[in-house]
């Protein structure tokens, strides 16, 4: 029984000398310099929000005027072109390429 009591008294005073962290910490950068233009998104945020929905191996087809297009793939490695607007930031459309 006093076994029991110095293991658990010594297992307690580590737990007390263990180091405690002040602040949380933090991880994650994000810097958009917002390139794209008065009032108008960067082509390379454009390219992460199409990742963001679901779409990947995405590169850029077009990053100028009105909308932004992209090539990028889905379900089962199917091609599509999306459209993203520009100004609004939003996916307009999505057409399947059909090879």
């Amino acid at each position: 029984m006093i076994r029991m009591m110095m293991a658990a008294g010594a297992l307690s005073m580590g737990l007390l000398m263990m180091p405690i962290a002040t602040a949380p910490a933090q991880a994650g950068i994000s810097i958009d310099l917002n390139i794209g233009g008065k009032d108008r998104i960067s082509c390379g945020r454009g390219r992460r929000m199409v990742e963001d929905q679901g779409f990947w191996d995405v590169r850029t087809r077009r990053c100028s005027g009105r909308n932004y297009s992209y090539f990028g793939r889905r379900g089962g490695g199917r091609s599509y072109i999306i459209t993203v607007d520009s100004r609004r930031g939003r996916i307009v459309d999505v057409q399947r390429i059909f090879y």
